[in-house]
């Protein structure tokens, strides 16, 4: 078994433990109260001295430059009329509008001023034999008036009775027959009791363009001669398109059924 060092040996062993623990630092305690200990603050790197290249500004759009606008295009007006002094005939019986205004077309067309009783008698007596239909009154109907205007006016252009579900392409062919032949067109109004004659229109366009025009009223004559009841375009009266629309309405016929009911009537080449 061991034995204990002996005490000499053990002294001298103590005192060589001190000397080293002399000679090797011992880390400081921190006293109570101290401050923080402050961090290394890094320091900032260097800049590069290239400077970094900066972004090209986006350009505003150009606007594009404005359209100028032309000038408006200019109207003019267009006016025409057929009417002649002494050429409209007044008809002399309640019924005789129809050949009455026969009369008078017949004299625009020739140049006549024939208004007599006895030549309007005629016409009716031949416009009555050429109607379409017979009817238990006096009266006359388109086709026999279309058929008169042919049987007695000379030329390559025959006159027909002519009818339309919509009064504005009604019009429309009043004024094309119009311009086309420059003969007077005849119309029946006032839901298919009276007759009148178309003289004319007035309308504004465009210079050169046909198709931008548009009809500001009609030239119109009626044969009821200081009739009070019923007032009518005697010799004859411009209406502006609102008042001839009021006048030019749907044929009617009471008596039996024909062609015609409903529509707008005119009578022309």
């Amino acid at each position: 078994m061991d034995r204990p060092p002996a005490p000499a040996l053990l002294v001298r062993t103590l005192a060589i433990a001190l000397i080293a623990g002399a000679l090797l630092p011992w880390p400081a305690a921190a006293a109570e109260g101290d401050p923080e200990p402050t961090p290394t603050v890094e320091p900032a790197p260097t800049p590069d001295p290239t400077p970094a290249p900066t972004a090209e500004p986006t350009p505003a759009p150009i606007p594009e430059p404005a359209l100028e606008s032309g000038p408006a295009l200019a109207r003019i007006t267009i006016d025409t009329n057929l009417y002649r002094p002494y050429a409209i005939a007044r008809q002399y019986t309640s019924y005789w509008c129809v050949p009455a205004n026969s009369q008078t077309m017949v004299n625009i067309v020739q140049g006549g001023l024939d208004r007599s009783y006895r030549t309007q008698a005629r016409y009716a007596w031949h416009t009555n034999r050429l109607n379409k239909y017979r009817y238990p009154t006096r009266g006359n109907d388109p086709r026999g008036w279309a058929k008169f205007l042919d049987l007695v006016l000379p030329g390559d252009l025959h006159y027909l009775d002519r009818s339309f579900t919509n009064q504005s392409q009604a019009i429309g062919a009043i004024v094309e027959a119009l311009d086309r032949t420059g003969h007077p067109v005849g119309i029946v109004v006032d839901r298919g009791s009276h007759a009148w004659t178309v003289l004319g229109y007035r309308a504004s366009m465009v210079e050169g363009d046909p198709s931008t025009k548009v009809v500001e009223g009609i030239y119109v004559s009626g044969s009821l001669y200081r009739l009070r009841n019923r007032p009518d375009p005697w010799p004859y009266r411009y209406l502006t398109l609102d008042t001839f629309r009021g006048r030019f309405t749907r044929y009617h016929e009471s008596t039996r059924r024909v062609v015609w009911e409903g529509k707008f009537v005119i009578i022309a080449e």
